[in-house]
C-alpha cells in the first residue's frame, strides 16, 4: 500500500471522506439553517456558491487527517479508544482554540456558530482517528 508521510494512503483517504461527510451532515443537513442564519447567508446565495471551494475544503480536510495520523503514529497510539481520546485532546488544545478566534474577534460573538464549527471539528477529528486506527494507518 502506498504511504504518505509513512501513513497508509487508503486510510487517509477513507478518513478524509468520512470527515468531509461529517461536514456535509453538519453544514448541509443538521445545522444548515442555523449556520446560514448566523452568517446571514440566504439559501439562494448558498446554491450559487462555486463548487471550487468544496475542493479546497477537501484539501484542508486531508491536511487535518494527515496531521492526526502523524500524531497518532509519532506517539505510538494504538487501539480505537486511545486513538479517539488522543484526537479529542488534540481538538481541545488546537481546534477549539483556533475556532474561538472567530467568536472572540468577530463583532457578532455568535455562540451558535462557535458550537456548530467546534463540534464539527470534534466529531470529524474523532471519526478520522477512529478510521485511521481501524485501518492501521
Amino acid at each position: 500500500m502506498p504511504k504518505l508521510f509513512g501513513l497508509n494512503v487508503l486510510a487517509v483517504l477513507v478518513a478524509s471522506v468520512a470527515f468531509w461527510f461529517v461536514g456535509f451532515l453538519w453544514y448541509g443537513i443538521i445545522f444548515s439553517d442555523a449556520w446560514m442564519a448566523a452568517h446571514s447567508v440566504t439559501p439562494e446565495a448558498a446554491q450559487n456558491e462555486s463548487p471550487v471551494w468544496m475542493v479546497g475544503g477537501f484539501v484542508i480536510t486531508v491536511m487535518q487527517v494527515v496531521g492526526i495520523g502523524l500524531v497518532l503514529k509519532w506517539k505510538g497510539v494504538t487501539g480505537l479508544v486511545n486513538s479517539k481520546i488522543t484526537a479529542a485532546i488534540l481538538w481541545l488544545v488546537f481546534a477549539l482554540p483556533f475556532t474561538c478566534y472567530n467568536y472572540l474577534y468577530l463583532t457578532a460573538h455568535d455562540s451558535t456558530l462557535l458550537m456548530i464549527d467546534a463540534s464539527h471539528l470534534l466529531v470529524g477529528w474523532v471519526a478520522s482517528a477512529a478510521i485511521l486506527s481501524l485501518m492501521k494507518a
